[in-house]
């Protein structure tokens, strides 16, 4: 199990806007499928290389996160995998130019995974110390056996987590923009 997080070699000039309201973030969090007639849409308002941009394949934002069109391609295939996930249709915005076949991925799975007896964590809210946690370290049960591709962790519900087989399914895809070398 390998937590789901940002590659060290995404560029902070690559995150994007989530200029959609309709549905919040805090949505995506709740592992339910959502009903969505329309694209979320995403933009980056400064002038970038369009090239670089799109050699990556996950890309975030200050709302969800998303995949390019190869990687919802690639995905879209493993019906496994779509247990796990709901994709949801989103457009990007880069240099004034619309671009199509974005995927917002909607995680349906969540599983408890954090020892929280060996992790190091503290509330976010001192007077809530049942409440969120924050973490300076995450360490993962030993025991966990369920059949998973990607989910998120019942104790840090911000925290993504992917299975063994999701990584190396990426590493062979050569997918850039995900850190799969923990």
């Amino acid at each position: 199990m390998y937590i789901f997080e940002i590659s060290d070699d995404y560029p902070k000039n690559f995150w994007f806007q989530y200029k959609t309201s309709m549905v919040p973030s805090l949505s995506l969090k709740k592992c339910k499928e959502l009903k969505i007639k329309e694209s979320l849409l995403f933009k980056i308002e400064k002038k970038i290389s369009v090239k670089k941009l799109f050699s990556f394949d996950f890309y975030y934002s200050d709302g969800p996160d998303f995949i390019s069109p190869r990687l919802a391609n690639l995905l879209s295939d493993n019906k496994e995998f779509l247990k796990d996930v709901q994709l949801i249709d989103a457009n990007v915005i880069v240099n004034d130019c619309i671009y199509t076949g974005y995927k917002v991925l909607n995680i349906l799975r969540m599983i408890s995974c954090i020892d929280l007896n060996k992790s190091d964590s503290e509330p976010i809210i001192d007077y809530l110390p049942d409440g969120p946690k924050w973490f300076n370290k995450i360490v993962f049960k030993q025991d966990v056996i369920e059949d998973f591709y990607i989910a998120r962790c019942k104790e840090s519900h911000g925290h993504i987590v992917m299975s063994d087989k999701l990584r190396q399914f990426f590493i062979e895809k050569n997918v850039k923009g995900i850190d799969l070398y923990l």
